[in-house]
């Protein structure tokens, strides 16, 4: 479990946060920083326990697991694309990211949209694919109602 007291936040070496900036406060910024830090460690460890409840990893690639499925090389202006989870079944392919929560950060996001684009894209060309063959989604843990997921997405597209 992610917890405040073991984030890493912002060092005291460091700049002025903008959260001390926002604050005028620089002990309530470097624990804000480090609430950010924790925050961001919870997808990470979802993405884990995910993970570790797969029995049949045959077509599923996610975190350590058949990583080499989930990295396309330098395939975004020479960079690499990490993809969360991807699912090859019945010669089908899934690109699915996953979120912890229903709110998307909209930078992000739209940089994690791109990617997942990108991706499909690839994909279709480089494994000679129909549109239909790969498909795109976002998988949301740990928000009360798809309703709330649907109200957070809205800062995405709208």
């Amino acid at each position: 479990m992610a917890l405040i007291s073991k984030a890493k936040g912002r060092r005291e070496d460091e700049t002025p946060s903008g959260y001390e900036r926002l604050f005028g406060n620089r002990q309530l910024g470097m624990l804000m920083s480090k609430v950010q830090s924790a925050v961001i460690s919870t997808g990470n460890e979802l993405e884990k326990k995910i993970a570790s409840e797969i029995k049949d990893t045959k077509g599923i690639s996610i975190q350590k697991i058949n990583k080499e499925n989930r990295v396309f090389k330098r395939i975004k202006d020479g960079h690499d694309i990490i993809i969360d989870c991807v699912i090859e079944k019945e010669e089908k392919i899934k690109l699915i990211e996953i979120k912890d929560g229903d709110t998307f950060d909209t930078k992000k996001v739209a940089g994690e949209v791109a990617s997942l684009i990108t991706a499909k894209a690839h994909l279709i060309k480089s494994h000679n694919l129909k549109e239909e063959d790969v498909s795109i989604h976002y998988c949301s843990f740990n928000a009360i109602s798809h309703e709330q997921i649907e109200r957070g997405a809205r800062l995405i597209c709208c």
